[in-house]
């Protein structure tokens, strides 16, 4: 079957799961191209703005003399829309729209989305850590009418389907759960020293970094916090030097959490339900917390209980043992989960899956809830 994919190069999710997604494709047998920019193309950006920008980054890159550090669009976008993109969105099979929820679901966003399914009457899925009903954004996205649910795409493919919150049973499923692949040259163990690493800092969170950072001095362990911006291949050269991570707030998957955990990291966390994505031996279709996996330390915010921890894990430190329980216990996070794959590709062979298939999704919006709430500790 052959497949275009709607991507990002920013230095995020996007690009190393597209990537991954696109690999996979291939080498079972299929034709996939990957369209980068082709979500800001789809956004339909104001090309006068794209170039201001591209201006103001090109003096960013210079000052900062990293000429990779800001992006340019302006090119790309101006002469994205050629002849044989569009032979190629005529011929393929399947149009997959790599990004995130909620946003892919206001109106504002991908804009020419539904010109594209319009004209050429293909299947158009989406690829995303997350899947709408059991991420708690629902009631944001349906404040404006003109947002749409369920039914802006003809199926769904997440990464992942856990949270603390439970997928309606009365929603049919709309979903095949690929995983992803992000295996790279880059992500691997380089660490010379124990060292930790810290997440962003993050508005209203600080108290929670005050007592990391008053441990790692009390303790005497070297750390890195984290500021500013950062390239792919700068930002995982920190990962690899890193034997420890603290995450800064609650993360509805975060890709870090998987990254430096190919480096050997340990991940640290003051509450467990700040990784829902992560929870292990939880039904997606029941509310409530899993147990996270091995690499995963809880210390409920506790300073005395973090020492003790530390301590533990530097003593017997082993980056290989983290990779090794990594990819045993979260699977699916390192390899696209074939079966799944071959699920959804059977489904859009078949015509299970097809051009108009999302039409008949609206009806099961009303399941979705608008009570849950993200409850940040």
């Amino acid at each position: 079957m052959k497949f275009v994919i709607f991507a990002d190069k920013s230095y995020n999710y996007i690009k190393p799961i597209s990537v991954g997604l696109h690999n996979t494709l291939q080498s079972e047998g299929h034709e996939s191209v990957i369209w980068y920019n082709g979500i800001h193309w789809l956004n339909k950006m104001n090309l006068l703005k794209v170039l201001f920008r591209d201006l103001y980054y090109l003096f960013m890159n210079l000052k900062t003399r990293n000429r990779n550090l800001y992006q340019y669009r302006f090119f790309d976008l101006l002469f994205f829309y050629t002849k044989s993109k569009k032979r190629m969105l005529s011929e393929c099979d399947c149009i997959i729209i790599v990004n995130n929820c909620p946003r892919i679901f206001y109106s504002k966003s991908l804009k020419r989305l539904e010109g594209i399914r319009k004209k050429f009457k293909k299947p158009i899925v989406n690829y995303d850590f997350h899947y709408l009903p059991n991420q708690a954004w629902y009631e944001r996205i349906i404040k404006d009418p003109h947002n749409y649910g369920l039914e802006r795409f003809d199926w769904y493919l997440p990464v992942g389907i856990v949270t603390e919150f439970a997928i309606p049973k009365k929603i049919p499923r709309l979903y095949s759960s690929i995983g992803m692949d992000i295996k790279s040259h880059d992500l691997y163990p380089q660490q010379n020293k124990f060292q930790a690493l810290i997440d962003f800092e993050r508005k209203g969170y600080e108290e929670y970094r005050s007592l990391v950072i008053e441990v790692l001095n009390e303790l005497d362990i070297p750390y890195i916090e984290l500021k500013g911006k950062y390239t792919t291949d700068e930002i995982r050269s920190i990962y690899r030097k890193s034997s420890i991570y603290f995450i800064s707030l609650r993360e509805s998957f975060g890709l870090p959490i998987v990254e430096l955990q190919l480096c050997g990291s340990y991940i640290f966390t003051p509450y467990k339900e700040w990784c829902p994505a992560h929870f292990l031996e939880k039904s997606p279709f029941e509310k409530g917390v899993g147990k996270l996996g091995s690499n995963f330390f809880v210390y409920d915010n506790n300073s005395e209980l973090l020492k003790k921890q530390i301590l533990e894990i530097k003593h017997n430190y082993d980056a290989n043992q983290v990779i090794n329980k990594f990819k045993e216990e979260y699977y699916d996070y390192y390899s696209i989960n074939i079966d799944q794959l071959n699920d959804f590709i059977y489904r859009l062979a078949s015509g299970t899956i097809h051009a108009h298939s999302h039409i008949k999704y609206k009806k099961y919006n009303k399941y979705i809830s608008t009570d849950d709430k993200i409850i940040l500790y």
